[in-house]
């Protein structure tokens, strides 16, 4: 049988990736008394492999040491063991490290660019395995989420976005409008109905129903929309969401993409927790796009900040799309967090951002890093 020490600290990915890559029959977790309780998460997606668990302090070089030379005792002579030491403290690395080098043993170390180290050897290896959303979040302990792909949208839904867009970019009564119902409505928290209607002064009014939206001023329709999703795409900005999307889609192929990506509370199914505008799976990590058609708020940065670390873990990347400029403490606050920033408008055919946005998630997912 083949035997895989596998050391725990705070991040549940590379132990589970070693899993999966290196394919144990029998798994012997050490563990601190802090993060023992981390494997209540990755115990349930790896059944079918046996399971020990042996807790120890940390710090001690020599009791670490002790528990994984008791371990290798009691194999059998046709057995097989290995070491993962991407986890854990850097003492219990040092332990483990110190039986490779006496008794011969093999080991592994899993870096941050799809590759892994063989020990002792210190030989780069390239990973294989692929992981699913489903196995992403699984890890963090959440298994229920809703979601869309671009093939849930039709054909109208893209052209009424377009409009939105053009309208957004190339008239200044869109911001007149957006403000409008941002103070009445949305600062307070006020929910709009599926139909109505709104005079937003003398010569601008808004027309709308569950399917179309209509835009006079002067009582000439100047912007017409029809779509089954039209109160989202307006009131919601998820045009604006939407046209990211497909241009990604457009440009780079994926192992997964999802819009509009829903978690709900593990208490209170029905509730939702966290919503990721759009979700990049690349295979070997995840990409969280924060899409902004307008303002850009503090509490907004420090969402994308604890979904980046509780969904994605370390080697994951969160992505800014504003369509503006954000203020300064905005622009500062996404250096401090590592949280790539792009603006202005990825429409204006003539400065074209979403290029740059399309290379920079190309060469995420070329490094792919676990």
């Amino acid at each position: 049988m083949k035997h895989q020490i596998s050391l725990v600290g705070g991040q549940l990915l590379p132990i589970y990736v070693g899993i999966k890559e290196f394919n144990p029959g029998k798994i012997h977790f050490i563990v601190s008394k802090e993060s023992a309780t981390s494997l209540n998460n990755i115990k349930p997606i790896i059944k079918g492999i046996l399971l020990n668990e042996y807790q120890c302090n940390p710090f001690d070089f020599y009791e670490i040491k002790s528990i994984c030379e008791q371990i290798i005792q009691k194999l059998n002579p046709n057995d097989t063991i290995e070491f993962n030491l991407t986890g854990g403290t850097k003492i219990m690395v040092l332990a483990c490290q110190a039986i490779i080098h006496e008794k011969g043993i093999k080991g592994f170390y899993i870096n941050q660019d799809n590759s892994y180290l063989e020990l002792p050897s210190y030989e780069r290896k390239n990973i294989s395995l692929e992981l699913t959303v489903n196995e992403f979040f699984d890890l963090s302990g959440h298994k229920t989420f809703n979601y869309k792909t671009i093939k849930d949208f039709k054909t109208e839904d893209f052209k009424a976005a377009e409009k939105i867009g053009n309208f957004a970019n190339n008239d200044t009564r869109y911001k007149v409008i957006i403000g409008y119902l941002r103070r009445k409505y949305l600062n307070k928290n006020i929910a709009l109905s599926l139909s109505g209607n709104e005079s937003i002064n003398n010569n601008l009014k808004i027309i709308w129903d569950p399917l179309n939206l209509k835009i006079k001023s002067n009582n000439k329709i100047i912007l017409d929309l029809n779509s089954s999703i039209i109160n989202d795409l307006f009131f919601k900005a998820a045009w604006w969401e939407l046209l990211i999307a497909n241009e990604i889609a457009k440009s780079i192929k994926f192992k997964e993409l999802f819009l509009g990506f829903e978690l709900n509370f593990k208490s209170d199914k029905n509730t939702t927790k966290n919503e990721i505008d759009i979700l990049i799976n690349t295979g070997k990590k995840l990409i969280f796009i924060e899409c902004k058609s307008g303002l850009v708020k503090q509490e907004d940065i420090n969402k994308m900040k604890v979904v980046k670390q509780t969904y994605g873990g370390a080697i994951a990347k969160s992505i800014l799309v504003s369509r503006e400029l954000p203020i300064p403490s905005i622009i500062e606050k996404c250096k401090e967090l590592n949280i790539e920033l792009f603006y202005s408008n990825v429409l204006n055919k003539e400065v074209n951002p979403i290029n740059k946005l399309i290379k920079l998630i190309s060469e995420i997912e070329n490094k792919a890093s676990i």
